[in-house]
């Protein structure tokens, strides 16, 4: 009976063609499945773009503050409650706030935003909310200040009255009281804390004891009375009542509360808090509590608190349009361009590995779906550089392809049959495979925490890719790989494969590419490094001087370099149309040398100030000193212009500076990661070899820029980053084949020069199709960028294409050649140590036994 059901068992789990087949085709299906149905019903609906694909509007506030000046700390400290205001601290609301100079902010807000939506939004920055504290007759507690002894009712005209006595700036989120958010307010002074004792003593003897907090209880009175005044009527004026189904706060035959009306009234923004109090309460805080609360949500509430009770308001200095017209189509020429690469990848895979090909096409789009899809989910911002990020991670996804075919092959041209190939190929590339995602993913998590927004899109996205490389290029495809080959069925038709089987066993190794000295001439490519970035430094250093200014030695673009902006508006009587915008901005480029504005047609711009381009305003952004006054008088002088508003402030580098100072921590602690993994996974000579040839990719790309004098954007720095993520895979890759020749060849050897040569040469050969493979597929995709124009930014295409070719040369020649010299030198260093019986002691000699302690070093 055991036998029997030992052999039923065997049968219904073993593998036979049918049940493979099956395999495939079930997880082939459901990978495409879900590939069109989850891009159809829920990517499509869900693309969160950035301001690149969206247009939107930029508004520049003032903070009028009577107390103090406005100094660069305060004004941040302004910019920090107005973001947490707007987005709860969330990255990714679509808004930005920027501090500037001299008390004024940047607001941005993407989108295609109506007439009304602007105006709202104006309103949401600038208008203070009202925080009112009263029982549930409305009876406010505070009058100017004071508790309501008297019970003086509420005048919805003139709630400035009831401010409640707190102290600025002391709204903060607490969280641990029952395991939820809540937010903690300080009284402004023991006068405050004795009136709070009195209105809390008050509360406490009436009949609900109920305590309410509102805030911007008017615009709640304003709804009810535009659109429910039959409600509002009902509730008896009372917005406590109003906010309750059927207009009352308790049913009134049942007694039992009624519900809110929170499907049509968003209730929590007007009633923040509603507590039971059964006596006096003391102290120097309270806290306001509501379980709907959460980290965002708290966040948003304490900084609308803060600026209720701040002595500062915030006035709008001006607005700009970023009209939707002018992208709208631009993310979607970028999938465009994406689709064109990945359908002739798709041919290029057919043509080369045959059928194997086919299933890598179809994990291809499953992993770049879930890539997709996870970084939708986290609500990333698709912009040029996550576009950029999406085709580097997809290039490292192919390699590991490319790397496994490439080496079947190679297995199989060697004379061995194709199982044991498929095994063995498995067998040795994964562990190279893994090591090389593993130290790219440890440099993109070391980048999302040190970077800023643009970087840290990059690296997010870049995380989830080397994730879905592992399970779906590594892991998946070995599987379909194995199972496809398991079935007997292409031992006789590998060139369904993409083998040529002419070429088994006769590989002809006098080919060109495989009798070149890789290592021996790697001194020229070597040498025209070290001169492209002695150009690029003599470049540098000689405009950086002439100019008497560090950072001019690179075509920094303006958010690096600060300086002056300049806004000329009409007022609201006499607004600019297009006509008079660019008459007169060109009125000031063809008297600049007058007005001292250097090379002024790149920095007086026309620029839209409504949503149907019908009113327009001049922008100046100058990186030098101008003088404002000169220029005023000016334009004034002449009749047409005599009403011109003039609005002038030194825009901030600030954040861009901290940009950079971020991205060189990220750099140096990601080679301080790199270097650590590296030690552990390889030895120190590949360590220190893979350090110095990162930092020389990074210093070519730069002489580059300084050279070509290409502008420097903050964009251009998270593409740099990017290309320093795929340079670390392109190193490793070649360093595992290296490792794995000088563990192969030389086990037991103490190397010679010639050996080390040999192991390097050999491991260059092995990964040159590779390396020239994902070359080729990433020249092509910025050639496609540039094709396709305004779907990415050039800049960041052509530091894809550099970024590419120096990736690849530093990967075959600079890294090896270093790592030549130090390896020769380490394996010097052991011959001597074994002449000089180094090991060697009087004790008796240990036992050796094989793989566990038969090292030499």
């Amino acid at each position: 009976m055991f036998s029997v059901l030992t052999k039923t068992f065997k049968n219904i789990f073993s593998l036979s063609n049918w049940k493979r087949i099956a395999i495939i085709l079930i997880t082939l299906i459901a990978s495409i499945c879900a590939i069109v149905f989850g891009s159809f019903f829920y990517l499509s609906k869900n693309v969160n773009k950035s301001v690149d694909y969206t247009g939107g509007i930029k508004y520049l506030v003032e903070i009028d503050n009577k107390e103090k000046l406005n100094d660069d700390k305060f004004t941040k400290k302004v910019a920090n409650i107005i973001n947490d205001r707007l987005t709860g601290g969330s990255e990714y609301e679509g808004i930005v706030v920027i501090p500037q100079e001299q008390g004024k902010i940047l607001i941005e807000q993407k989108g295609n935003l109506s007439d009304n939506e602007r105006y709202a939004f104006q309103n949401l920055i600038t208008q203070k909310p009202n925080l009112i504290l009263t029982d549930t007759d409305m009876i406010p507690l505070f009058v100017d200040g004071k508790f309501n002894k008297d019970k003086e009712e509420i005048n919805y005209n003139d709630l400035a009255r009831y401010y409640s006595p707190l102290k600025p700036n002391s709204a903060s989120v607490q969280y641990g009281y029952n395991n939820s958010y809540s937010i903690k307010v300080d009284l402004l002074d023991k006068n405050a804390e004795n009136e709070w004792t009195n209105a809390t003593a008050y509360i406490s003897n009436t009949t609900s004891k109920t305590l309410l907090m509102w805030l911007n209880i008017d615009k709640l009175v304003y709804i009810a009375q535009n659109d429910y005044s039959k409600e509002w009527e009902n509730s008896k004026k009372n917005p406590y009542n109003f906010i309750h189904v059927n207009e009352s706060v308790e049913d009134e035959k049942t007694k039992q509360p009624n519900a809110l009306k929170e499907n049509q009234i968003n209730v929590n923004n007007f009633l923040i808090s509603t507590s039971t109090i059964y006596q006096p309460a003391n102290g120097e805080s309270f806290y306001i509590r509501n379980d709907n609360l959460n980290n965002q949500s708290a966040k948003k509430l304490a900084a609308n608190i803060n600026f209720s009770i701040s002595p500062y308001s915030l006035n709008m200095l001006s607005e700009q349009i970023e009209k939707p017209n002018l992208v709208n189509g631009i993310l979607e020429k970028a999938l465009i361009a994406g689709i064109v690469i990945f359908i002739i990848v798709a041919i290029f895979m057919l043509v080369n590995y045959g059928l194997l090909g086919a299933l890598n096409t179809i994990s291809s789009a499953l992993y770049i779906f879930l890539t997709l899809l996870m970084f939708t989910i986290l609500r990333g911002e698709y912009s040029p550089v996550t576009i950029v990020a999406l085709i580097i991670g997809f290039a490292i996804s192919l390699d590991a392809s490319i790397t496994n075919f490439e080496r079947l092959k190679g297995e199989i041209y060697h004379g061995d049959k194709l199982k044991k190939a498929i095994k063995r190929t498995y067998s040795l590339s994964s562990f190279s495979i893994l090591d090389a995602n593993i130290s790219a993913l440890i440099i993109a998590f070391i980048l999302f925490y040190f970077g800023t927004n643009s970087v840290r899109g990059l690296s997010l996205l870049l995380v989830f890719s080397f994730i879905f490389t592992l399970l779906i290029m590594l892991i998946l495809n070995r599987i379909l790989s194995t199972l496809l080959v398991s079935t007997g069925w292409f031992n006789k038709r590998l060139w369904l494969l993409g083998i040529n089987y002419k070429k088994v066993k006769k590989l002809n190794g006098k080919i060109f590419y495989k009798r070149f000295d890789y290592y021996r001439n790697s001194k020229w490519f070597n040498l025209a490094i070290l001169l492209i970035i002695i150009i690029g430094l003599i470049v540098y250093s000689s405009i950086a001087a002439h100019n008497n200014n560090a950072q001019l030695g690179l075509n920094l673009s303006l958010d690096f370099k600060g300086g002056k902006t300049i806004y000329l508006e009409g007022f609201n009587t006499s607004p600019l149309n297009l006509n008079e915008a660019n008459s007169l901005r060109d009125l000031i480029i063809q008297n600049q040398d007058n007005l001292n504005i250097k090379d002024a047609s790149s920095y007086v711009k026309v620029l839209p100030i409504n949503m149907d381009n019908s009113l327009f305003k001049v922008a100046i952004n100058y990186p030098y000193e101008i003088d404002v006054n000169t220029l005023e008088t000016f334009v004034k002088s002449h009749a047409q212009y005599a009403n011109i508003n003039f609005i002038s402030f030194d825009f901030s580098n600030s954040e861009n500076k901290q940009l950079v100072i971020n991205s060189l921590i990220a750099f140096g602690v990601s080679l301080l990661g790199l270097f650590i993994y590296s030690l552990i996974r390889f030895k120190w000579t590949y360590a220190i070899a893979m350090i110095i040839s990162l930092v020389s990719d990074i210093l070519v790309i730069l002489a580059f820029l300084a050279i070509t004098r290409v502008e420097i954007s903050p964009i251009i720095i998270a593409g740099i980053l990017g290309v320093f993520v795929f340079s670390v895979n392109n190193m490793i890759s070649i360093f595992s084949k290296i490792r794995e020749n000088t563990n192969s060849f030389f086990y037991h050897d103490v190397l010679s020069k010639k050996q080390v040569k040999y192991a390097i040469n050999n491991a260059i050969i092995h990964n040159l199709k590779r390396t020239l493979y994902l070359f080729l597929v990433l020249t092509l995709a910025a050639i496609i960028l540039f094709v396709f124009n305004d779907a990415t930014n050039w800049r960041l295409n052509l530091i894809l294409l550099i970024g590419t070719l120096v990736s690849s040369n530093s990967s075959i020649f600079v890294s090896t050649y270093i790592l030549g010299k130090l390896e020769t030198k380490r394996q010097l260093g052991i011959k001597k140590r074994q002449e000089k019986k180094y090991w060697e002691f009087n004790n008796k000699e240990e036992q050796t036994f094989v793989g566990i302690n038969d090292f030499i070093a």
